[in-house]
């Protein structure tokens, strides 16, 4: 652009050279009138776009997640303790086939409910069926061989050794015949628990042989919540004692548990699995994952740090919580002690004075940048 404008103002230079002093001026104060609003224009039309190159920027940046904090502390309660825990389902069993063959009938569906010794599926025994008749057969041979032996024997017409050979087919031919036998007696297999099928890998026509996996099917009859108790309170949970169990899912209502038994394997900061069976309900049906709080009766006093029990983040496969530095956030495993309320006691993770998240934890993630409502 600047070439041109020198190669305008040399022309305009060659071209002033014969012409009078007035036109002159006021041809240059025209052509510098025009410089003048050609710049401004451009320099307008620059400046509009780096605005809406900023503008589009903006638009484009993430919107801040908005969060709510709580400051952890020291607080002190007299009053029933209670432990924070998850549902595992009560039994579960991963059945495999035992026979060999094709399926010919299936009666389970996935997610369907199946009865303890329930027909579930019928192998198709016909190419056993003619294996049992030639291991019959072959039986029938090798007796009939070893007797002749045996009368040979006698004579002193037969070394030992073919005895001993004739005696071991006898024996082997019996045990692939009880083998057989036995695996038409399986071509049936029944549901040894009943629950619901929670994986079905198998589907109607497909060839199985021994070992190969048919269905899981999980009893949810019931549940056990499993808390960590300290060693000094084991002695609460006697089993066969009757405990309170509230969910999350179903504030306001509790259930009665049974406590089952103490696991023999504790953890390092001496706190054990307890066990606390809750029957399952059409009402209130609870499934596998499920958070609760185990109540006891009698009144204790605790003290420790503690954090609003909606700072614990669901999603997490260890109890943990989201600790906020600066404007960013960190996902921290904690190990928590009792509950009292809507508190619950941290033994060990946190330290007093630190900021944690208390909602709107859904969708964060480790070292994600947050801001504070109400700041």
């Amino acid at each position: 652009m600047e070439s041109g404008i020198f190669g305008l103002a040399r022309g305009f230079y060659f071209w002033t050279r014969n012409q009078k002093p007035e036109t002159t001026m006021k041809k240059l104060l025209a052509i510098l009138t025009i410089f003048a609003l050609v710049g401004g224009a451009t320099a307008l039309l620059m400046s509009n776009k780096q605005k809406q190159a900023q503008q589009i920027q903006e638009a484009q940046r993430p919107l801040p997640t908005t969060v709510s904090v709580s400051t952890v502390g020291r607080k002190s309660f007299t009053e029933a303790a209670s432990y924070i825990g998850r549902t595992e389902y009560w039994r579960e069993v991963h059945m495999n086939a035992t026979t060999q063959g094709t399926i010919r009938s299936l009666n389970a569906d996935l997610n369907g409910s199946v009865r303890e010794n329930q027909p579930i599926v019928t192998v198709d025994t016909e190419l056993t069926e003619i294996a049992v008749g030639q291991a019959e057969a072959q039986l029938k041979k090798a007796q009939a061989d070893l007797n002749r032996y045996e009368a040979l024997h006698r004579e002193n017409n037969l070394p030992t050794a073919d005895l001993e050979s004739a005696r071991l087919q006898v024996r082997t031919v019996e045990t692939q015949l009880l083998t057989l036998r036995k695996q038409l007696r399986d071509a049936v297999i029944k549901a040894p628990i009943g629950g619901i099928v929670t994986e079905k890998p198998v589907e109607r026509g497909m060839f199985i042989a021994p070992g190969s996996p048919l269905l899981t099917i999980t009893d949810v009859s019931a549940v056990k919540v499993v808390v960590a108790v300290p060693e000094a309170e084991l002695s609460r949970f006697r089993p066969g004692r009757s405990v309170a169990v509230d969910f999350d899912m179903y504030p306001g209502k509790t259930l009665t548990g049974t406590v089952y038994q103490i696991r023999l394997k504790g953890g390092e900061t001496g706190r054990f699995p307890v066990e606390i069976r809750v029957a399952n309900s059409a009402g209130h049906p609870l499934r596998v994952g499920m958070t609760a709080s185990v109540s006891l009766p009698e009144a204790g006093t605790a003290s420790g740090l503690a954090v609003p029990r909606s700072a614990l983040v669901t999603t997490s496969k260890q109890p943990a919580v989201y600790v906020l530095k600066g404007d960013r956030i960190s996902l921290r495993t904690i190990e928590p002690g009792a509950s009292f309320g809507t508190t619950l006691l941290v033994q060990n993770g946190l330290q007093e004075g630190e900021t944690v998240v208390v909602s709107g934890t859904e969708g964060l993630k480790d070292g994600q940048s947050v801001t504070v409502g109400g700041r």
